[in-house]
């Protein structure tokens, strides 16, 4: 190749990349990699227009930023301060907004700590569930819930011919629950539930759920399921090479005393003669 070749080539390359940069297709550079506000407002024009956002850059003086995943329309923009950082700025951008042509893309705007990280959309937590049952993210309990108390995981149970109930559950710390009813995949009601407002808190209901069992018995999981309007800790136990579900009522004014059921059987049987217990309930109209 000769090298009028050559710098022609690269000629087109650096013009490809200029063309790029002008048409908001900068990839963030690394932290120290040029003028990051200068860099910030050519990627996201509408952040230059944002008073909040300048006040705080003009507060903090240097800055890094990157953008983080929310959902398949939108993203976070985080704004760091480079020297002493106790707060950062995160705010809701619309991934396919026009920024360059004026279209507006900034949603809701938050200032976090520095070592917070904002959570994922609902539907990218539990891609799963969120896929089998799309009114889940029209819900804005289900959606507040997972996207705010971070449930680390959920549990979804078949209760009837095109009914389910599913749980979010948050166990670190206190103890706290979002149960989802539906059927033919529509929501018929949902409960919040933290063991604060219970009689009986997950600590007691395991103990219950142990009592009588061999030495060896071991919890295996714990979630709370709401059966018409009685609340009852389900408890997963397991001695050796067998596992029995203990369920323990949440308000011992219900007369019932803890009762094991092997799973897939008698549970039904066992939870028809509940009767009136403590609920937190929210019925769709």
């Amino acid at each position: 190749m000769t090298r009028n070749t050559t710098l022609l080539a690269v000629g087109l390359i650096l013009a490809a990349l200029v063309c790029g940069i002008s048409a908001g297709g900068v990839v963030t550079p690394l932290p120290g990699q040029g003028n990051q506000t200068g860099i910030l407002f050519g990627v996201h024009p509408n952040a230059k227009t944002n008073e909040t956002i300048t006040s705080f850059i003009a507060e903090h003086g240097e800055i890094w930023w990157h953008e983080g995943t929310y959902n398949r329309t939108h993203e976070y923009v985080y704004i760091v301060p480079a020297n002493a950082c106790e707060e950062q700025l995160v705010y809701l951008n619309r991934i396919r907004a026009d920024e360059h042509g004026g279209e507006q893309s900034i949603g809701q705007i938050w200032i976090i700590g520095c070592d917070e990280a904002m959570p994922l959309a609902a539907e990218l937590t539990f891609p799963e569930i969120f896929a089998k049952y799309p009114a889940l993210s029209n819900d804005g309990g289900v959606r507040s819930y997972v996207e705010n108390q971070s449930p680390g995981r959920y549990e979804e149970f078949t209760t009837g011919p095109s009914r389910a109930q599913v749980c979010f559950i948050n166990d670190t710390g206190v103890f706290t629950e979002y149960i989802v009813d539906l059927s033919g995949g529509k929501i018929v009601s949902t409960r919040y539930v933290s063991e604060e407002n219970l009689p009986v808190g997950r600590a007691e209901a395991e103990v219950q759920a142990l009592s009588g069992k061999p030495p060896d018995t071991r919890v295996e999981n714990t979630v709370l399921r709401a059966y018409d309007d009685t609340i009852v800790w389900e408890v997963t136990v397991r001695a050796g090479s067998k596992t029995d579900i203990v369920q323990v009522p949440s308000d011992p004014a219900s007369g019932h005393p803890p009762w094991t059921a092997t799973p897939g059987f008698g549970t039904a049987a066992a939870v028809c003669s509940i009767g009136m217990g403590f609920v937190l309930r929210r019925r769709r109209r």
